[in-house]
């Protein structure tokens, strides 16, 4: 249980740097009302934060290990298809944060929880008891209620096509984390998997630079790519790690801090103000999740105490 609960963490710190990645898009590629030199397109940041996270891991395994031997795979096919799948769904949620409000793009990502767990159950083959379904359902309910896709929705006609953009991303960012899952109990690394996306994601993040054109950042990019950078690293290391020690199942509740960060964000940096009662409501619904994740393992542990030792009774 300690090592489920160690995922349980590198899960909340994948969200916590994947929210701050949604804001950092958005600002750089001119979607705020914050002041900016010159908007970047969506594949020069792409672009950027690829060969900035590919170096900035390398230099890291280089460090740790002093060799390269931890990158050595016996599925590279799978790698492959992982990295494409999350290149074009991180390309297409990066151009949708160009034209949407951070809290809808996240808010109708919310199809990625649902198909991830079918896929787990059904490809991977993962328990998915009464406990995980309630625990999966009140956080899909409190995510919703924070992000309020029926709004989105409603204001379908303010964005046009641009709203399939998170939808088609979370099929992609779902069959990632079923490939994710299956590499890591293949006894692949996390930095290895990490390395592997941010290496094969630079060159594909450079062919739309062939059709439309470089474009180069001023100085006062620069600091904002390098954070993005390593929110990149930090993000995909801590994503790979939470699922390496914990099921895909037990995990996806906790999919929800992203949500509640990104928000959280977007109103400290943007001033895009949510409804506040919907938002402390699907706060309650999202801890509701946790707490029903956390209650099996507490009694199981109370009971094994007073079994060893009849003093606790």
């Amino acid at each position: 249980m300690q090592k489920i609960w160690q995922g349980v963490f590198w899960k909340i710190l994948s969200c916590g740097c994947f929210a701050g990645i949604n804001i950092l898009v958005r600002y750089l590629s001119g979607g705020s009302a914050l002041p900016l030199d010159k908007p970047l397109p969506i594949y020069s940041i792409m672009f950027f934060q690829n060969i900035l996270g590919m170096l900035l891991i390398s230099i890291w395994i280089w460090n740790s290990s002093g060799n390269i031997n931890n990158l050595k795979t016996t599925k590279p096919w799978l790698h492959l298809l992982r990295v494409v799948t999350a290149a074009i769904g991180i390309g297409l949620m990066y151009l949708s944060l160009r034209y949407i409000p951070v809290t809808q793009a996240v808010a109708l990502g919310l199809l990625a929880p649902i198909i991830t767990v079918l896929g787990a159950i059904v490809f991977l083959k993962e328990s998915f008891n009464l406990q995980r379904k309630l625990a999966v359902f009140l956080s899909i309910l409190g995510g919703g209620l924070i992000a309020r896709p029926d709004q989105a929705l409603i204001n379908f006609s303010s964005y046009s096509w641009f709203m399939l953009l998170p939808i088609i991303a979370a099929f992609l960012f779902a069959i990632d984390k079923l490939l994710t899952r299956q590499l890591l109990t293949n006894n692949e690394s996390a930095s290895a998997l990490a390395w592997y996306l941010l290496t094969f994601m630079t060159p594909l993040s450079i062919i739309p630079m062939l059709y439309y054109g470089w474009m180069s950042p001023t100085l006062t990019h620069l600091p904002w790519l390098l954070l993005l950078g390593v929110l990149g690293v930090l993000a995909h290391y801590a994503f790979n790690k939470a699922y390496a020690v914990a099921e895909v199942t037990f995990l996806i509740p906790f999919g929800a801090a992203k949500i509640i960060l990104s928000i959280a964000l977007s109103y400290l940096v943007f001033y895009e103000i949510p409804r506040s009662f919907d938002i402390w409501l699907g706060i309650i619904f999202i801890i509701l999740s946790t707490l029903v994740l956390s209650l099996k393992p507490l009694i199981f542990t109370k009971q094994r105490n007073l079994a060893t030792d009849p003093n606790l009774g």
